[in-house]
């Protein structure tokens, strides 16, 4: 059963639930707040709060949102949170965590396309503000530069990663893509993942197609995750 489970944990890398404590500030900082942080000044835009739970579950991916043979699963969780045995690379290994210091959860959906063929898996969080949301997008992409290979210890047990940047969809205010390739020797498979980090305002959505078999097809990426992008920011936005 546990081996079940972590190679289901591994095929949905980045989009499990976040297991997040929610703050007090729900509905983003005070107009006090706002002004201390020069929000009212001339010529500064005001910092961007933080999603509602309403805006985050209105920027989930439903079925009808999806091309043709996807279905809805039961979203997967973990209990553990993987870390990079060098520290540049933690961001990346957040990725395959649900839990990230310092945001909000706002819910995930998990897909599942034929008979295992692929699994498809989002995640919206919120930071309190824009500022903090930017710079998690930042630290992914300054990682996958300094991280083409790492190993991850979860549990106890080594993963050895590579990772590769691709080019992200035009989504929200700044998106990050790229593939992360997990070699897991306890279960002797290795697992493909394309993974989609967009912000839009003090929000983020992670996204990841993980495509099965021996010969992997990654083609469907680019169109799942604009599906992904757009509806997360329509969410953000209404």
């Amino acid at each position: 059963m546990r081996t079940r489970t972590r190679a289901r944990r591994g095929a949905v890398v980045a989009l499990t639930a976040s297991a997040l404590f929610l703050t007090a500030a729900c509905g983003g900082s005070s107009e006090k707040d706002d002004k201390a942080k020069g929000g009212d000044s001339a010529g500064q835009k005001p910092a961007a709060a933080q999603l509602t739970e309403a805006q985050m579950k209105a920027g989930l991916l439903e079925v009808a949102d999806l091309p043709a043979g996807w279905k809805a699963e039961a979203a997967a969780s973990s209990d553990q949170a993987p870390k990079a045995e060098k520290p540049e690379c933690q961001p990346l290994a957040v990725l395959m965590s649900d839990k990230v210091d310092g945001a909000t959860q706002g819910g995930s959906r998990e897909f599942a396309r034929g008979t295992d063929s692929a699994i498809l898996a989002q995640q919206i969080f919120t930071y309190s503000d824009g500022d903090a949301a930017a710079a998690f997008v930042k630290s992914v992409d300054e990682a996958i530069g300094k991280c083409a290979s790492f190993v991850s210890v979860d549990a106890g047990e080594k993963m050895t990663i590579s990772t590769e940047k691709l080019t992200a969809p035009q989504v929200g205010e700044e998106a990050v893509a790229l593939r992360m390739t997990m070699d897991i020797p306890q279960l002797g498979m290795k697992l493909e993942s394309d993974v989609l980090v967009a912000r839009q305002g003090a929000g983020m959505t992670r996204l990841a197609y993980v495509p099965m078999g021996e010969k992997p097809d990654h083609a469907a990426f680019e169109d799942l995750a604009k599906r992904g992008g757009d509806k997360f920011v329509k969410g953000a936005q209404s």
